[in-house]
């Protein structure tokens, strides 16, 4: 059986990453705050909270997060580190565009480093109701990974 840590130096490294879902019904989000991805699907380490959208770093080191979210007209949201923005996605149609009443695509990642315990978690961001959605056919999602 194969060994789920690694080892660096006298150190023991745990393996940390999740990939987390966001929910039919937590689609189009009206306020601002955190967006919770409830339907958690891979969780190694532990430090994703399905029930309140925030990750907890159980290990120092750097981090890879992304957010790969399906938008109709306007979806708005940011990653967040402590409180802090690190990286924000904007995706907006015009009413008359050919793409209005289809859903697109918005992604953003970043690298962040990382103490034990320090949160990271995505914010919806800007004014207004947002179109960030997850249909059986389009999943908004919420992922990261320790990287070293």
């Amino acid at each position: 059986m194969a060994s789920e840590s690694g080892t660096r130096g006298n150190t023991t490294v745990r393996p940390v990453a999740f990939t987390a879902k966001l929910r039919m019904d937590d689609s189009f989000p009206s306020n601002s705050g955190v967006l919770k991805f409830g339907t958690v699907q891979v969780n190694q380490g532990g430090g994703y909270d399905g029930d309140t959208g925030i990750f907890t770093c159980p290990v120092n080191g750097l981090y890879h997060f992304f957010v790969h979210m399906a938008v109709y007209q306007r979806g708005q949201c940011a990653i967040f580190k402590n409180g802090e923005k690190v990286v924000v996605a904007r995706h907006t149609n015009l009413p008359d565009t050919l793409s209005y009443k289809c859903s697109q695509v918005a992604s953003m990642s970043s690298v962040v480093k990382l103490s034990e315990n320090d949160e990271v978690w995505v914010n919806v961001d800007g004014q207004g109701p947002q179109e960030i959605i997850a249909t059986e056919d389009n999943d908004t999602i919420f992922a990261g990974y320790y990287v070293r």
